[in-house]
């Protein structure tokens, strides 16, 4: 900055990384610690953020420095390195929310131990705020698209791109590591929508489902 890389401006770099870091563990805790959200109440999910971030980050830095003409072999390698990582955590995370069984059943939320408890009715006409919110329904095979095309975009072109962009001269590095970062981004709006909409609020209980 201003062609220093000392004094108050080193303070001022530490704090903002200590920053970012403490605001990523933090929105990671806030669904973590929701132990109604299955899904979102295990250990993957902070790893998650803090993979997720340093991968988008370290790609998204990479593409800056190629495009000034300043890149660098080690951000390239690790920002390929941490997206293979991520790839690797989702796969992981996919497969545990597939196997989970939620120990919570309508059965055991109204304390009735014979039979099995259903709804007959709703208690109102039209979904609410906690249908939309916390009740989101997805059918199997459109999640599995989903995925498909998050792993593709968010994890497998990314890492190809940067691959190739660490054989060749800039330009050419510049432009792939500017698509990876571009395509990294657009699969990972597709990864956080799935984050959201293959949760499942015990409170769906209440409405049968």
């Amino acid at each position: 900055f201003l062609g220093r890389n000392g004094g108050w401006v080193a303070i001022a770099g530490v704090l903002a990384a200590l920053g970012a870091v403490t605001t990523v563990c933090t929105t990671g805790m806030i669904y973590a610690s929701l132990k109604p959200i299955a899904q979102w109440h295990s250990r993957f999910t902070l790893p998650g953020y803090l993979i997720f971030s340093a991968m988008t980050g370290g790609v998204l830095f990479n593409a800056l420095l190629q495009v000034f003409g300043v890149g660098s072999v080690a951000v390239l390698a690790l920002s390929m390195l941490a997206t293979l990582a991520g790839w690797g955590w989702k796969l992981a995370t996919w497969r545990y929310n597939d196997r989970l069984e939620t120990p919570t059943t309508a059965n055991t939320a109204t304390g009735l131990a014979g039979g099995t408890v259903r709804s007959l009715e709703w208690p109102h006409t039209e979904e609410n705020y906690l249908l939309k919110e916390m009740g989101f329904r997805i059918a199997r095979k459109h999640a599995a698209k989903l995925r498909r095309i998050t792993q593709v975009l968010a994890f497998a072109l990314p890492a190809l791109l940067l691959a190739v962009a660490s054989a060749l001269p800039w330009p050419v590095a510049a432009v792939l590591s500017v698509l990876a970062a571009i395509l990294q981004f657009a699969g990972m709006l597709v990864e956080r929508w799935l984050f959201f909409a293959e949760a499942k609020h015990t409170v769906t209980l209440y409405y049968g489902r």
